[in-house]
């Protein structure tokens, strides 16, 4: 009988792993289209060619955050406070502090007064970080949706392909 070739095993793994990710991505998709804003995402382009995989971008973003992380809602916790990050440096840099407070007081408002500080560290040291390593990218983030695969995980990211806000206050 004859043996598959281990090159042979390895595309067929390539392919389960491409049809799973565009599974992911329609299911996100499908997520934002049935969302209060679906209307605007009738037209989402998935992977548009010659731009940068922001789901890659992410990860390597949020990376240096997941070694202190050991259980996969914490993890899910990084990405979503990485992604409010993010969003925070495309705005008006002097709206920027406004909205992390609104942020504070109503995401973390049960959360004890340490909690509360350790989010804002960890937030204001990714605001940092995107701006020192990631400041070429200037697309918002919408959405995105992290699948636990075991002992990694993948993700899916919506993103725009528009430029950041630019405050009023600058005529």
């Amino acid at each position: 009988m004859a043996r598959k070739s281990k090159a042979f095993g390895e595309i067929l793994k390539q392919e389960r792993t491409n049809k799973s990710h565009q599974k992911r991505l329609e299911k996100l998709q499908q997520k934002l289209q049935e969302g209060p804003l679906g209307e605007h995402f009738a037209d989402m382009v998935m992977n548009p060619k010659g731009e940068v995989k922001m789901s890659e971008v992410l990860e390597e973003f949020v990376e240096p955050y997941l070694a202190f992380i050991d259980n996969w809602s914490e993890q899910e916790k990084m990405f979503h406070l990485a992604v409010i990050a993010w969003n925070l440096t495309l705005m008006p840099e002097d709206e920027q502090a406004a909205m992390i407070d609104e942020f504070m007081k109503v995401a973390l408002k049960g959360d004890d007064p340490l909690a509360q500080q350790d989010a804002r560290g960890i937030i204001d040291g990714l605001i940092a970080r995107k701006q020192q390593f990631f400041d070429e990218h200037k697309r918002f983030i919408i959405d995105f949706q992290l699948q636990d695969a075991g002992n990694e995980f993948h993700i899916s990211v919506a993103s725009t392909l528009l430029e950041p806000i630019v405050s009023d206050s600058a005529d």
